[in-house]
C-alpha cells in the first residue's frame, strides 16, 4: 500500500514516459467546490423525485442545478461540470458522481472520471428502503467527495476507506426491521446495517453491505461481495466480530 501511494505522489508531481503530465484523483478534484454539479433527475419516477428533494435540502459542498437526460448528453463531455445521476449495473441501482470530459482529451486533467458510486436499490425488486435512506446516500456521496479532495488514499480506496473507522460507543443494528426503525428515528449513537442485493443471479452478481450512522449519516462500513443467493445478503458472524473488534456494541 505504501508503494502504491508513493507511486501516486510521483505521478502527481511528474511527467510520464510519453511526456504527458499525470494527475492523481485528488488533483483532478481540486475544482469540485467551484464547479456546478448537474443532477440528472428530470423524470417523474419516485427515485428521481426523491433525489431532487434530498439534493435540494441537503447538498452543500458545491453549486448545483437539475437537468434532464437530454441535457446531460449535450454536456457530459464538458470538463467544467460534475454530474450526479442514477445508473444500473447487474441489477443494482447506483447514485453515480462523475466529472465531465472527453476520453480522447490530450490533457489528463480534462479527461472524464468517476468519483464515486453508491448502491441504493435492487432494480428488480425495489423495497422502498431506497427512498427511506436516500438522504443518507446523498450525504455519503458528499462526505466521500470531500475526503477524496484532501486525501489521495481516500480517493483511490473508494468507500472502503471508511472500513477502518472506530465504532467506539456506537450501537450496531444489523437486523433489517430493527435497523429501519432506528434509522427513521435518527437515534443518536446508532449505526444501522443495510444490504442491497440483485433479484436475478448471474456470474457477475454482487451484493453490497453498509453500516450507516442513523443520526449523522456517516458511513462506517462498505463491502462488495459476490452474490449467489439470499444467504449472502446478511451480515456474517465474521463481519459482526469485526464490528465488535472496532469497539461497536452489537444490538442482539
Amino acid at each position: 500500500m505504501t508503494k502504491l501511494f508513493l507511486c501516486l505522489a510521483l505521478l502527481s508531481a511528474g511527467v510520464s514516459a510519453y511526456g504527458q503530465k499525470m494527475y492523481t484523483r485528488k488533483a483532478k478534484l481540486e475544482d469540485f467546490p467551484t464547479r456546478t454539479l448537474k443532477v440528472v433527475a428530470g423524470g417523474s419516477s419516485l427515485l428521481e423525485l426523491c433525489v431532487r428533494e434530498e439534493i435540494a435540502s441537503r447538498w452543500r459542498v458545491s453549486p448545483f442545478e437539475f437537468c434532464t437526460q437530454a441535457e446531460y448528453e449535450k454536456l457530459r463531455e464538458d470538463n467544467g461540470y460534475y454530474f450526479l445521476q442514477l445508473g444500473t449495473v447487474e441489477g443494482i441501482a447506483f447514485l453515480i458522481l462523475t466529472k465531465g470530459g472527453r476520453d480522447d482529451e490530450s490533457d489528463n486533467l480534462k479527461k472524464p472520471f468517476e468519483v464515486v458510486r453508491v448502491p441504493i436499490a435492487s432494480t428488480g425488486d425495489p423495497s422502498g428502503r431506497e427512498l427511506l435512506y436516500m438522504g443518507a446516500f446523498i450525504d455519503i456521496v458528499q462526505a466521500f467527495t470531500v475526503e477524496a479532495m484532501i486525501s489521495d488514499q481516500a480517493a483511490y480506496s473508494g468507500l472502503k476507506w471508511y472500513n477502518s473507522r472506530k465504532l467506539t460507543g456506537k450501537r450496531v443494528h444489523v437486523n433489517g426491521d430493527d435497523a429501519d426503525s432506528v434509522y427513521q428515528a435518527g437515534t443518536e449513537g446508532a449505526v444501522v446495517g443495510i444490504v442491497i442485493a440483485p433479484t436475478a443471479i448471474s456470474f457477475d452478481s454482487y451484493c453490497y453491505k453498509m453500516l450507516i450512522s442513523a443520526d449523522t449519516h456517516e458511513l462506517y462500513y462498505f463491502r462488495k461481495t459476490k452474490y449467489k443467493g439470499s444467504r449472502d445478503a446478511v451480515f456474517t458472524k465474521a463481519e459482526i466480530r469485526q464490528f465488535e473488534q472496532r469497539n461497536g456494541i452489537i444490538s442482539r
